[in-house]
């Protein structure tokens, strides 16, 4: 070998054929340190103190008896039923929506997307006034009642829940909405095609390729919605006059009104009776969530047919009539001189004031509780990022439990994240008193949000790939960077869970007034002389999720509903 041949030898790229090394993964001690601080969270706040009330409630013999022969808390548990029932609607109005719509061009899916979407963000106190204000007895105020031109107690017995359910339907829809909308345009369209071809027919066809596609989106939108009514609370509080509360509040309220009748031993009989109703209840969702959502890599877009794109516009201004119709019913309400607007409805006109704005920016009380609000509710969110992300990224990709061990692991998350907080509450209310309520509420909501975070975000991380040759200590931020969407739906869900709740606040940090919602909830003991005043502050209360709305839009679209960036 002469030396200028043997220096392009050395040069020369060597091509390497063995087989890739495979990844080793994380140590068993660094997987544990990436799930300690969820797990801390989680076991800390929730799962011992729910332990300590399933010790409190067998401390003495008589309290479950006395509990299970309570004809009210019988009541309460099927009124919590009744809401159940609710769930399932949500559901089906999202799916029923997202049919009408399907292949209609990408314009009207866009402009259902917007529309129905927006309530998810409002707080149930707000949505509770709306509604109370759209339905209330007299044809002077309430718009239900002026169109049939006659009083009627739509808040009464007899109506309340019909007004109950429309309002947390209007509510919740969209969600469901947004899930089964992209799962009905994510269809396996080959396979209904080779099916149709071979003469299976639509039953089967229905039965054996729709219903396994959409088995995992609907468990996704029916854990969001039992979510928001297994901790109805506030929807009632506001929405429903106090004499007709006890006929449909909940286990939750009734619960809230009545633990110090009941003892500690009663009170954490009925918790324990709760959290076994909402297990029970959570559990279909484990029919879809069977080891992870999976969206089908998309379909090509079909063409809307001729005419059918047209006939649908008429059906899709009809529902954003129903859906902006509240919203515009708050505005005007808050736009209204106040003795004006305790009179008559909003529909009436002049005159407008921005008095009552004036009035809300000038009241140091609610000034304060916004920004002690926005405080904690970003403290929140970043808690919560900081425990679910790497907890999520280790079950995702470490496959630290074997496969029959995930089933349990999967049920424990999904009754932790629709498990009503007064399960837990008289524990934490005796631990936490000592220490004040500012730092121990964050921990609190960020141990409620994080069952639930983790859920979305190990639907997202199992779609990125890993990496072919050995891994390197980047990957999780190449996980994140991949599943940016569910990460920032993560955020806004913690976000927005946080700036609506009054539960915890009621439960834990009463009768401070620094978390927003509770300012509202003061607000409405004067609810019909100073409604304008009220609508003012639910108004400003509203703009900031619906901001962090709009700027998150795009990446919250596409974490709800596949969670990665591709």
């Amino acid at each position: 070998m002469s030396e200028q041949n043997a220096f392009l030898f050395e040069v020369a790229p060597h091509h390497d054929a063995r087989v890739p090394v495979a990844g080793q993964g994380l140590s068993r001690w660094r997987a544990a340190l990436y799930l300690l601080l969820a797990v801390l969270l989680s076991a800390g706040v929730i799962l011992a103190p729910l332990l300590v009330t399933v010790v409190i409630s067998l401390s003495r013999p008589g309290a479950w008896p006395e509990v299970l022969s309570d004809g009210q808390a019988w009541q309460a548990v099927g009124n919590t039923l009744i809401w159940w029932v609710l769930v399932v609607v949500v559901c089906a109005v999202g799916l029923g929506l997202a049919w009408l719509v399907r292949n209609a061009g990408s314009a009207l899916g866009l402009v259902m997307r917007v529309i129905l979407v927006l309530p998810a963000v409002v707080s149930p106190l707000t949505t509770g006034a709306i509604f109370r204000l759209l339905f209330d007895t007299s044809r002077e105020r309430g718009m239900a009642a002026a169109l049939l031109g006659r009083d009627v107690a739509f808040l009464g017995p007899g109506w309340i829940w019909l007004v109950l359910g429309v309002a947390f339907v209007w509510q919740y829809a969209g969600v469901a909405f947004l899930v089964f909308h992209e799962a009905l345009a994510r269809l396996p369209s080959s396979l209904l095609r080779m099916a149709r071809a071979f003469g299976v027919g639509r039953r089967r066809r229905l039965w054996s390729v729709v219903l396994p596609a959409l088995a995992g989106p609907a468990a996704l939108a029916y854990l969001f919605a039992l979510v928001a009514a297994a901790r109805v609370f506030d929807l009632v509080l506001m929405g429903v006059p106090g004499s007709t509360q006890a006929l449909v509040e909940g286990g939750g309220l009734y619960w809230w009104r009545h633990n110090d009748d009941l003892g500690d031993a009663g009170a954490a009989a009925l918790a324990v009776l709760m959290s076994l109703l909402v297990a029970g209840l959570a559990s279909p969702a484990l029919l879809g969530l069977r080891g992870r959502v999976s969206w089908a890599d998309p379909a090509p877009a079909a063409r809307p047919r001729p005419g059918r794109s047209r006939r649908l516009w008429p059906l899709a201004g009809a529902v954003a009539v129903v859906w902006l119709l509240p919203f515009a019913a708050l505005l005007l309400t808050s736009l209204r001189e106040p003795a004006a607007a305790a009179r008559t409805g909003w529909w009436n006109g002049e005159p407008w004031t921005l008095s009552s704005y004036a009035e809300a920016l000038s009241d140091s009380a609610f000034t304060g509780a916004l920004g002690t609000t926005l405080l904690r509710a970003v403290a929140v969110v970043c808690v919560v990022l900081l425990a679910a992300v790497p907890a999520a990224y280790v079950l995702a990709h470490e496959h630290l439990l074997p496969r029959r061990a995930w089933r349990p692991v999967l049920l424990v998350s999904v009754a932790l994240a629709a498990l009503p907080p007064q399960a837990f509450a008289v524990p934490l209310q005796r631990w936490l008193s000592p220490v004040g309520a500012a730092l121990p509420l964050i921990i609190v909501h960020a141990a409620l949000v994080i069952p639930l975070a983790v859920l979305v975000l190990h639907n997202a991380f199992v779609r990125v790939p890993a990496p072919m040759l050995a891994r390197d200590r980047y990957e999780l931020f190449h996980v994140v960077r991949e599943a940016r969407p569910a990460v920032v739906l993560a955020g806004v869900l913690a976000f927005v869970l946080v700036w609506n709740d009054a539960v915890v606040g009621l439960l834990l940090n009463w009768p401070s007034g620094d978390h927003l919602p509770l300012i509202l909830l003061e607000q409405a003991r004067h609810f019909m002389s100073a409604a304008s005043q009220l609508a003012a502050q639910a108004v400003i209360a509203t703009a900031v999720p619906v901001l962090v709305l709009a700027l998150t839009a795009r990446r919250l679209y596409r974490g709800l509903t596949r969670g990665v960036r591709r």
